[in-house]
């Protein structure tokens, strides 16, 4: 599983938690109505939960004799079976996202893949299932200029008010209440955005940019899906439309690390130190804060978009009226306007409150 997110490029592959808030599209009908709504072609998109009849006829086999026993029993008895390699050979491989038609005939495949089988399987034999997000500290590597972040999800089962998990990570199925629901049309986002972060990690920009729009248009509200869009932008060149994916990701989660170590890397890579710095300070907020702000209005001057700047600018300056750099952003945007009088006035501003701010210590 991928998530790109930066330090140098950082890319945030499938699994974070939910790709946005779930809306309950569960099974193909559903999920391809509304694939089409979005504008999009189902044959274009990934539906990663069909089942062969080898599969049913697989999963029918194996809880042959646990019929008439809880729907919970059952889906433990599969997950067991799917662990016993004289009964399911299956060899990991975390490079590969598969649905669960191609995991069941390749027999391999990551945690993603070995989860989608699982839930394919279940939901063949009529027991409803579902991807779902969980809470854990996600594991970073590095891969040539980029951060990956891999987050994890696991299969779930709610009968009630209660909600039943089963990970493939670990052999272990555990009760729990509450989480994150991935509906299906959300687990076709993460699955685009695995393999758009798989194409990344290939130098693929061309298949991740196809990929990250996808995730993006099936998911929208969902900032890691932006911040990967704008990882493979930036690796195409296309930096204005990289900065805008940032800042979709940021309108969405003010403080997101990612889409700001972003944004500072493509600012020191044209030039821009004092952006650059800011964006850095910002990440390390991990929330809305005068930096996130200042980032933002950056990203907006960048591309031309003053006014925008200014009203991010204002906002940082009535909330946060005691920190020298939101006045250095003034100035930033006043001398592009050729407003150098203005510009001189908010550096001198900032000058005082440091020096203030240095004679209390």
């Amino acid at each position: 599983m991928l998530f790109v997110v930066a330090a140098h490029f950082v890319v945030i592959a499938a699994g974070e938690a939910a790709a946005g808030e779930s809306r309950g599209l569960f099974g193909r009908e559903a999920w391809q109505t509304e694939v089409v709504r979005l504008g999009l072609d189902p044959e274009d998109v990934i539906y990663p939960f069909d089942a062969s009849p080898e599969m049913i006829g697989w999963a029918e086999s194996v809880l042959e004799a646990t019929r008439g026993l809880g729907p919970r029993f059952q889906l433990s008895r599969l997950q067991q079976a799917m662990f016993d390699s004289g009964v399911f050979d299956f060899s990991y491989d975390d490079s590969r996202t598969l649905t669960a038609e191609e995991a069941f005939l390749a027999r391999r495949g990551n945690c993603m893949s070995f989860t989608a089988l699982f839930i394919a399987m279940s939901r063949s034999v009529g027991i409803p299932t579902f991807l779902m997000g969980v809470r854990r500290d996600p594991a970073v590597g590095r891969d040539d200029g980029l951060v990956i972040v891999n987050r994890h999800v696991v299969a779930a089962h709610r009968a009630g008010g209660e909600v039943s998990t089963f990970d493939f990570q670990y052999t272990s199925e555990s009760r729990v209440v509450g989480g994150l629901m991935i509906d299906d049309l959300q687990a076709s986002a993460l699955f685009h955005a695995n393999l758009g972060g798989a194409a990344l990690r290939t130098k693929d920009v061309g298949t991740a940019l196809h990929n990250f729009e996808i995730t993006t248009t099936l998911s929208p509200d969902w900032a890691a899906g932006w911040v990967n869009f704008g990882v493979a932008l930036a690796r195409n060149g296309d930096v204005d439309r990289a900065f805008s994916a940032y800042r979709k990701a940021l309108e969405l989660d003010p403080g997101n690390s990612s889409a700001l170590n972003n944004m500072s890397f493509l600012y020191s890579s044209l030039g821009r130190e004092a952006e650059a710095r800011v964006a850095l300070r910002a990440a390390t907020q991990r929330t809305e804060s005068p930096f996130t702000l200042l980032a933002m209005a950056d990203a907006e001057m960048l591309v031309g978009n003053d006014r925008e700047a200014q009203r991010y600018l204002k906002r940082a300056k009535r909330r946060y009226p005691w920190e020298p750099e939101v006045y250095d952003g003034l100035a930033r945007l006043a001398t592009r306007l050729d407003e150098h009088r203005r510009a001189e006035k908010y550096r001198r501003k900032a000058e005082r409150l440091r020096s203030r701010a240095a004679g209390q210590h």
